[in-house]
This record gives C-alpha cells, structure tokens and sequence, in this order.
C-alpha cells in the first residue's frame, strides 16, 4: 500500500481530523438501534438483529415455568454503499495557499451524515407508523411545547414501550418553539438551551433537531420513538490489496462504532488528486416490519 504524503498531509491524518465533525454528523444515530459489528460483510448481505416484545412476571413460589415470550427479528440489508467524491486539478493545488482538502472535510461528512438520515427518515410514513390515535401527534410548531412532549410520553408508556432508549427528532422549527417554551422557565439549568440552542433531555427523552425531516408526503415533523422503531446496520469495507498509490483508511465513529471508509488516489492521465469517503450500511423500520405497534409516534402539523 503506498504512503505518499501528496499535499502535504496523509490520508491517516486526514481521516483523523474528520473525526469530530463525524461524532456531531452522526449524533442522532445514538436515538436508534443500530449494529455496526466488525465482521465484514459481503454486498447485498443482511443483517438480522433481535429484539424481546414486552414480558410478563409470573410466580415463582410454587415452580419455575416459563411463560411464552417474543423475540422479533429485523432484518437489514446492506444495500446502500454512499459517500462523497472530491478531486483537485495539479493546477488548482499548485496555486492554492489552502488546504483544499481541509477545506472540503466538514461537508463531505456533511452530506454522507444528510443521505443516511433521508434514508432512515424516509421510512417514517403511514406504512410503518399508521396514522391512528396512538401513533399520531398532531400539532403546529406554534403550539408546540414542553406539554405535549410530556404527552407523548404517557403515549409511548400506554403502548407499553419503555423508558430507557426514548429519543425525539424535530424538524427545526418545532426544536425552536420548544427551545422558546424553555426559555420561558426560570430556571438556571436552561443555560445550554439558551447559550447553546441545546433542547436537554425532556421527559425521559433526548432531543435532536435535523433539518432532514422532510415531512415525506403525509405532513411528518418530527418522531417521539423508542430504539427499537427504526434500526441501522453498518459494516466496514473491504480494502482491495496491492493497488498501486492507493491509499486506504478507516475510522471508527466514537461511542457509535460506526465504520467510515477514506479513500486517496492519483490519476495521472487526468491530473487530478481523488478523495473518497463511504460507508456501506441498510437501515429498516423494526417494530413496523415486525407487525406490531410501532415504538414511535408521529408528529405531524394540523
């Protein structure tokens, strides 16, 4: 494997210093179930991952019977291989006083970070989360506040989902009217909300605000959810062997785990110094697929 070092800077440092915009990309990830194990898998495999529906307590006193309980299986498929490509001319890098790869570090990871969340948010619908009383919000980001999020979380509680691993995603104009709510109480822990624009933790949830939610046809602005209502599987990517001035590196996502790959090669032919970011990943609906009721509840405006 070559270690030329063209531009001044090598690729190992290049995937170094991307990783602090990754871990902020990627922070929304934590919301959801995910399996980003080491084993490499082949294109197209899938990735079964298992979950336990809600279980009973039974008495012990007379005996030691089991009661019948539920593992779901999800299934992914890693089927999607995304990321960004940025080439620089000889001519461009000879008269740049930049680091133009530097420069093109935090939206690269902009953009993988963009295309993994439209995938996952797309299967947010009337499909997967159907539009019924116990899986709908419906609300204008006017009125949108600290109630309602405590509202549905009785909701997520009554549908029998638990407390540990409740996330809220919001488009920014629902985080920003929660965000005013808080403002609104005297209270010197709001200090992240209002020097940061940071929604604390809420009513058993963590809070994260993404411009992506698109509403994808049926009005959706945000999803009160458990781990379990969207799921993720990812994978590292193979690293083709004796390739002449390819330069291959791979970075771990901190607390996630999450495999992204950095590619660098030079075309002589056409003077042009390549760069690649990629992460081979399937996403799916886990308790919509499973054909129970969904671990997450839909926000949608009136």
């Amino acid at each position: 494997m070559a270690t030329n070092t063209i531009a001044g800077v090598n690729l190992a440092a290049i995937a170094e210093m991307s990783l602090p915009t990754l871990t902020e990309a990627f922070a929304p990830l934590r919301g959801i179930m995910t399996d980003f194990s080491s084993d490499i898998a082949q294109r197209g495999e899938s990735v079964t991952t298992r979950f336990a529906l809600k279980m009973t307590s039974g008495d012990l006193s007379s005996g030691y019977t089991a009661s019948n309980n539920t593992a779901v299986a999800a299934t992914i498929t890693l089927n999607q291989f995304r990321g960004p490509v940025w080439e620089f001319s000889d001519f461009e890098r000879s008269r740049s006083s930049i680091d133009l790869n530097a420069l093109f570090i935090q939206p690269a990871v902009a953009s993988i970070g963009a295309r993994v969340w439209e995938d996952l948010w797309n299967l947010v619908n009337d499909t997967n989360f159907p539009a019924a009383a116990a899986t709908e919000l419906t609300v204008t980001a006017a009125n949108f506040d600290r109630d309602d999020v405590a509202d549905l979380a009785q909701q997520l509680t009554t549908n029998g989902v638990p407390r540990q691993g409740r996330s809220l995603y919001l488009n920014p104009s629902y985080y920003a009217a929660l965000a005013k709510d808080l403002n609104s109480v005297d209270s010197a822990g709001q200090g992240r909300t209002l020097g940061e624009n940071e929604v604390p933790r809420l009513h058993g949830f963590d809070v994260y605000e993404t411009p992506l939610i698109d509403g994808n046809g049926v009005n959706v602005t945000g999803l009160a959810c458990h781990n379990t209502a969207l799921i993720m599987a990812a994978r590292g990517v193979d690293v083709p062997a004796n390739v002449a001035g390819l330069e291959v590196e791979t970075v771990v996502v901190p607390d996630l785990g999450l495999p992204v790959q950095f590619r660098r090669w030079y075309e002589p032919g056409r003077g042009q110094l390549v760069y690649s970011m990629g992460v081979l990943y399937g996403v799916a609906s886990a308790m919509g697929t499973a054909g129970s009721r969904p671990a997450g509840i839909k926000i949608v405006s009136s």
